[in-house]
Order: structure tokens, then C-alpha cells, then sequence
């Protein structure tokens, strides 16, 4: 199949294909190990989904070589404790963008799943409308292991999945959650079983399916699903958005920064 890559950042691409019907945006990992992000990358992808918005009829969000395992962690623990919520603030503003963006795409975006998703990758991940999983990929909320609360419309996402309750469960107490574990809490369409480049290739060939169907009824299919949550998102974004500033600036997300890179538990006190 005929590829043409469009580099818009550093670690961001757009790759065209089946005669631009389908786009893949891809997240590159280059030197920051998991493909964590920083709020450029974040804004570079954003910008890119509202650009091909009504030019393609479904779109595939992919991460090289893992999808991504969210905020780039180590560069907000080298900030002095008081500017790490700002840092955060940044994050979770293209994060949002980002987010909004998926939603209102006017056809079917896919998440190919390979590696892990946690973090604000996991939330990335959920915000799209169809997710597949390789085999061997994991989700993880991971966010209370740090001391944080979730940003990335985690929460959002969890609830009106898996229920209030089990929601909880795996925000208080993450661990990983396996392909197979996904699929049956309803949090993933599918695991693939195989080699990741034949993953890549299934989901490519679902997303050309998709782009010749109605595109325009998928549009409106997406909106009516939508409003289900109708007015919810923009809300719950920015209450994320204004606690998780305020958490970042505590001792407890202090303290889980330092154990998460000194590899113990965290003592909280």
C-alpha cells in the first residue's frame, strides 16, 4: 500500500493513505523512552486532527514503538516543586485540545494499541471511537501510583464504560490491564493476535472499511452517541484540569514523583 508521510514535529507524523481516504498520526518515541509526550507534541497532534477534519473519512491514532505511557514525568521532576503545576497546567491544556478534537472529528478515529497506553496515553487511547489492542499491549490508569489525579478525561471515559464502581477500583488501586482484560470490560473492540506490523495492517484495512462506508452518517452517529455526555466533557475537563494543577503542586505528588524514578513505594505519610 502507497504511503505518504507529512512530518508536522519532531515526533509527530501524518501518514495518507488509500488515496488519502485514511490518515495515520503517528506519535514517535524518538529519545523519551514509552512515547511520553510534552505539550508541543500534544499541540502538533491536536493541530493535526483539526487540519484533517472533513479531508479524511477515518483516521488511525498510532504510537512508535509503544502508543504512549502519557505525560513526560521525568522533565516535570527535574522542575522546582512550585512550578511543577504550571508545567502540568500546559500539559493538560493540549491535552484537552486534543481531546476535544478526536471527539469532534466528523468520521471514525481508531486507536491501534500497541505497547502500552497509561497514563494520559490510556485517556488518549479511550477518547477515540474504536480501540484494537496487539496482544501484548496493557492500559494502566497508573495515576494514583504517583499521587496525581487522572487528567485526560481517564475518569470521564471509565465511568460511562465500566461503571462508577469498577471505575474506582481501577483508578484507586492500578494495575495493568491486559488486551484480554480490556475487551471484556468493554474498554477495547478487539485484541489482535500476530506479529505488530500485521496488527498495524488489520487495523488499517478497518479503517479503509470505514472510509468507504457513509462517512457523513458516522458523523452524526458520532454526535447522537455524543450526547449521551451532552455538555459533560467540556466540564469535566476543566475540573481535571484545575485539580490536577493543584495536586501537582503538593507534597504527595512530590513524594510519588521521587519513588516513581527511585523504583520503591511511595510513603505517604
Amino acid at each position: 500500500m502507497d504511503v505518504a508521510s507529512e512530518r508536522i514535529h519532531d515526533l509527530v507524523r501524518v501518514e495518507h493513505l488509500a488515496d488519502d481516504a485514511v490518515a495515520r498520526l503517528v506519535m514517535e518515541e524518538g529519545e523519551s523512552p514509552m512515547n511520553v509526550f510534552q505539550p508541543s507534541k500534544v499541540e502538533a497532534m491536536a493541530t493535526a486532527v483539526e487540519v484533517l477534519a472533513g479531508d479524511v473519512d477515518c483516521l488511525v491514532l498510532y504510537g512508535e514503538p509503544v502508543f504512549s505511557a502519557g505525560a513526560d514525568l521525568r522533565s516535570v521532576k527535574q522542575m522546582p516543586q512550585e512550578m511543577r503545576s504550571a508545567k502540568i497546567d500546559t500539559i493538560a491544556a493540549a491535552s484537552n485540545r486534543f481531546i476535544r478534537s478526536v471527539r469532534e472529528f466528523p468520521a471514525p478515529v481508531i486507536s491501534a494499541v500497541t505497547g502500552v497506553a497509561a497514563g494520559g496515553g490510556l485517556g488518549f487511547a479511550l477518547a477515540s471511537d474504536l480501540i484494537s489492542m496487539h496482544e501484548d499491549a496493557v492500559f494502566d490508569t497508573a495515576y494514583s501510583r504517583i499521587g496525581l489525579t487522572p487528567d485526560n478525561a481517564t475518569p470521564f471515559f471509565l465511568v460511562r464504560t465500566v461503571g462508577p464502581h469498577r471505575a474506582r477500583e481501577l483508578l484507586f488501586d492500578p494495575d495493568p490491564i491486559s488486551a484480554v482484560d480490556a475487551v471484556d470490560l468493554g474498554l477495547a473492540n478487539e485484541r489482535y493476535e500476530g506479529s505488530e506490523s500485521a496488527f498495524l495492517e488489520s487495523v488499517t484495512e478497518d479503517a479503509i472499511r470505514y472510509a468507504n462506508g457513509p462517512t457523513e452518517t458516522y458523523a452524526q452517529t458520532k454526535r447522537l452517541l455524543d450526547t449521551a455526555f451532552d455538555g459533560a466533557l467540556d466540564q469535566h475537563l476543566e475540573q481535571e484540569r484545575s485539580t490536577i494543577k493543584r495536586m501537582s503542586d503538593s507534597d504527595l505528588f512530590d513524594e510519588g514523583l521521587a519513588a516513581f524514578f527511585e523504583k520503591r513505594q511511595p510513603d505517604w505519610g
